[in-house]
């Protein structure tokens, strides 16, 4: 197959590869604590056995376009303000620890509940870690100050565990949760700054991930009539050679 159709082809692949982030990007633009995620390209040149041509046949190496990697924008969401106790963000760096039956987790989504048990969770039930682990939540008032101290009546009983994961380390889960890629580990925040009776919103700018939609999906049909381009011209070389015959 000529040069032409497996760069073309390449580089639809990694458009629609970029069109499924941007969708599921959207699909979460009111999702509490969402990181968006975004990938890069890189060039990809194949390797040809160019033995069996004779001296002077076409022996340059393909360059095509593939998916170079993904990774987790962290870039802080905007702060909305809730005044439900129970409601925290982090200001800045920082995730929160969660206990899950698959180890520890991390998130950016403060909007806790209590369990049954009065233990502080994460809507799907899994449980917010302090410096002594499961966080219970007694009656009274509840404060929970900008360095994650929680107190209730005035008696501190915990500090929500913040910890620094950098962006490469992250490995997208399900319900907001990610873990850590093997050889990182998370770095404890000696001075975390947190809101209580806030959330972070996503950060998914809505409008500017529409437009790069659009951008993409305008590259993918051009790429489209390049590959009917060259399709269309074998089948006429193939005519000329019949006809010839």
């Amino acid at each position: 197959m000529e040069q032409g159709m497996y760069t073309a082809a390449s580089g639809a692949i990694a458009l629609e590869e970029r069109l499924e982030v941007i969708s599921n990007n959207l699909a979460n633009v009111n999702t509490t604590g969402f990181k968006k995620d975004a990938l890069v390209f890189e060039e990809f040149s194949r390797i040809l056995d160019t033995a069996s041509l004779a001296p002077g046949q076409y022996r340059t190496t393909p360059v095509d376009v593939r998916v170079g990697g993904y990774f987790v924008d962290t870039t802080p969401g905007p702060v909305r303000m809730t005044r439900n106790p129970l409601d925290v963000a982090v200001m800045g760096d920082g995730f929160f620890v969660v206990n899950t039956d698959d180890g520890p987790r991390y998130t950016r989504s403060g909007s806790f509940q209590l369990s049954p048990e009065g233990v502080l969770v994460t809507v799907h039930g899994d449980a917010i870690q302090g410096e002594g682990g499961d966080i219970f939540i007694e009656d009274g008032e509840l404060v929970i100050d900008s360095s994650g101290s929680i107190s209730i009546n005035g008696a501190v009983t915990d500090t929500l565990q913040v910890v620094k994961i950098p962006a490469e380390a992250l490995l997208r889960e399900g319900n907001g949760l990610f873990s850590i890629r093997e050889g990182y580990s998370p770095e404890v925040l000696d001075a975390p700054w947190v809101a209580q009776g806030s959330i972070e919103a996503s950060n998914v700018d809505p409008i500017r991930e529409m437009i790069t939609m659009i951008t993409v999906q305008h590259a993918y049909e051009s790429i489209q009539k390049v590959i009917k381009t060259i399709q269309d011209s074998y089948s006429h070389s193939i005519q000329k050679v019949g006809t010839i015959a």
